[in-house]
């Protein structure tokens, strides 16, 4: 594997891919420092690509590698103003930093809620909830990314994850590590027949990884850039009831009628009594509950085999 470039190192997927990493040439850039003693990253820049300094500026147009594009924001509380800023306007920075010419591959790390996130632009959609603007910006990301590859021949893979999890779930406030916190104390969940695809970090980590490894062709002329999508989904795409049962052990399972409508007053009581900054349920998050999540083929994506693993 050549020079790596890793943005958004000290996140959650930036962590766990620097730890499955070997000794290589890393370049990690974050705005949180979390790596001051790892021997896996020969060079971090603690600084926000939105206000780079002028050195780590010129280090970055230096770089030749490959480029794993992991910055981004993504929490229930974020406004507007933050996704712009760093799913779009961090991106912008990023490859207005870079020099095309010395890029070999760029992956970059995006998400299932691109796909809908395209439904919102096409519709010229105004999102009124974090959800909605998480969905579009991150499509937006995307589109600059391909745009940005097309014209400069760089080839490009863009990774689709949904809700990725691990054993460190919980610690990371991840929707799935949520879900866990709350039917391991309870032990008992009520019915909900919705279909939620998960991406196991594992299956991620080894699928960036098998991607950076493997040898493209030459570079393409302007125009005619391949641009590989590629779902990132645990098989087969569960319940959330089948959830509870198959990977938190949940031995109880008792049906509630009308529960959404339930949780959704919960929830709205909940706002007006100013109690829910602390207890973390919202009406959007109701919402995103009873959601289907089940992705498959389409869209320009294909689904990441296990098969096609490479060793690393």
């Amino acid at each position: 594997m050549n020079n790596l470039l890793i943005t958004g190192a000290c996140g959650y997927v930036g962590s766990a891919l620097v730890d499955a990493l070997d000794k290589r040439n890393v370049i990690a850039i974050d705005r949180v420092n979390s790596y001051s003693d790892t021997k896996k990253i020969n060079r971090f820049f603690n600084a926000d690509l939105n206000c780079m300094p002028s050195e780590i500026k010129n280090d970055l147009f230096g770089f030749s590698g490959i480029v794993i594009h992991l910055a981004a924001a993504r929490t229930d509380d974020a406004n507007r103003m933050t996704y712009l800023a760093d799913n779009i306007d961090a991106t912008k920075a990023l490859i207005g930093t870079l020099d095309a010419s010395k890029i070999e591959k760029f992956i970059h790390i995006g998400s299932v809620a691109a796909i809908d996130g395209e439904k919102l632009d096409q519709n010229s959609s105004r999102p009124d909830n974090s959800d909605d603007w998480y969905r579009l910006t991150k499509f937006r990301q995307q589109d600059l990314i391909e745009q940005w590859a097309t014209e400069n021949s760089v080839p490009l893979v863009i990774l689709a994850p949904s809700a990725v999890y691990d054993e460190r779930a919980t610690q990371h406030s991840t929707n799935i590590g949520r879900l866990e916190k709350i039917v391991r104390f309870l032990k008992v969940v009520p019915s909900v027949n919705i279909l939620k695809s998960l991406t196991a970090m594992p299956l991620l980590i080894n699928a960036i990884l098998s991607l950076a490894n493997m040898k493209d062709k030459k570079k393409q002329l302007k125009d005619n850039v391949v641009i590989k999508r590629y779902l990132i989904l645990d098989q087969p795409i569960m319940t959330v009831t089948d959830i509870c049962k198959k990977k938190f052990n949940v031995k109880v399972v008792i049906y509630i009628p009308k529960l959404k409508f339930l949780l959704l007053f919960f929830a709205a009581m909940l706002r007006v009594l100013k109690l829910d900054r602390w207890v973390p349920l919202s009406q959007d998050r109701v919402n995103k509950l009873f959601r289907a999540t089940a992705y498959c083929e389409g869209h320009g994506y294909s689904v990441w085999k296990n098969e096609e693993f490479k060793s690393y």
